[in-house]
């Protein structure tokens, strides 16, 4: 079975048995194409996700796939998953990738983050077990603080800015010399990228590990198949009313209690997401 995070894995545990790949599709195999990202930033993210348990860390790569009007972030892993499903269900072999435990890659973030800086709009996907959920934001509404201090990221000189968004206080460093508009995450707005940005418990820390210029352009894919479209108000609160209800909802799934145990066990480890409000 494809290995991922807790919300995936419980999904494709509990729920893809009843879903039957002769008579619907499990990927996208037709998303829009916003445009060909032309460079691609690979940021790796430090995070604690257990708040009783800050001396244990977990690292993944992300990626920020950026065009001349679009951005995409997401996981790397999640990202290469969902190519390399989507080629095999095309191939007529969905059911040998998901029962191949070799064939996926582990992530723990499903979300997919899309930046359209003509229409100041950031465009979220996200999943609460069963349900893939979408919401909107204006770019603009994140507001900054330009800082005095300067340090070094990749071998640039970046600067700081501060911002509070999500109920955490972001701290964040960026480069003049990329003049790029755009950030990890849901950060963009300053004059230049950003390779730095973490906050002020540095529960979560991302940094740029890798900047380049694409000679193969990547398409800036995204998939509304099967979203539901909320507020980012209403997503946080199914997200947070999933972590105390992950039984009950197993239970009418069907899973059996050792299941049950096992993934109440690690939802309530989950317990630091890196918006609080």
């Amino acid at each position: 079975m494809l290995r991922t995070n807790i919300f995936l894995s419980i999904f494709l545990h509990v729920f893809l048995p009843f879903v039957n790949p002769l008579h619907a599709q499990f990927f996208d195999q037709n998303p829009v194409v916003l445009e060909k990202g032309s460079y691609l930033v690979t940021y790796s993210l430090l995070w604690k996700e257990d708040t009783l348990n800050r001396d244990f860390q977990k690292q993944e790569d992300m990626y920020l796939l950026i065009g001349s009007k679009f951005s995409q972030f997401v996981s790397k892993n999640y990202l290469t998953s969902e190519l390399e499903g989507r080629r095999m269900e095309k191939e007529g072999k969905l059911q040998l990738f998901l029962s191949n435990p070799n064939s996926g890659h582990i992530t723990r973030f499903l979300y997919q983050i899309y930046k359209d800086f003509k229409n100041d709009k950031i465009t979220y996907f996200g999943h609460v077990v069963p349900t893939r959920f979408k919401y909107e934001e204006n770019i603009s509404d994140i507001k900054w603080k330009l800082g005095a201090d300067t340090s070094r990221v990749l071998g640039y000189t970046v600067y700081q800015a501060f911002t509070n968004y999500g109920g955490r206080k972001w701290i964040v460093w960026y480069a003049t010399e990329i003049p790029i508009n755009d950030g990890p995450y849901k950060f963009s707005g300053l004059p230049g990228l950003i390779l730095k940005a973490y906050d002020s418990k540095k529960d979560y820390i991302f940094e740029a590990v890798k900047t380049e210029k694409l000679k193969d352009k990547m398409d800036i894919e995204m998939s509304t198949k099967n979203s539901v479209s909320t507020t980012r108000y209403d997503f946080l609160k199914a997200e947070n009313n999933l972590r105390y209800d992950i039984i009950n909802r197993l239970k009418e799934s069907g899973a059996g209690t050792d299941v049950q145990q096992s993934f109440a066990k690690s939802m309530l480890r989950q317990n630091n997401p890196i918006e609080l409000k």
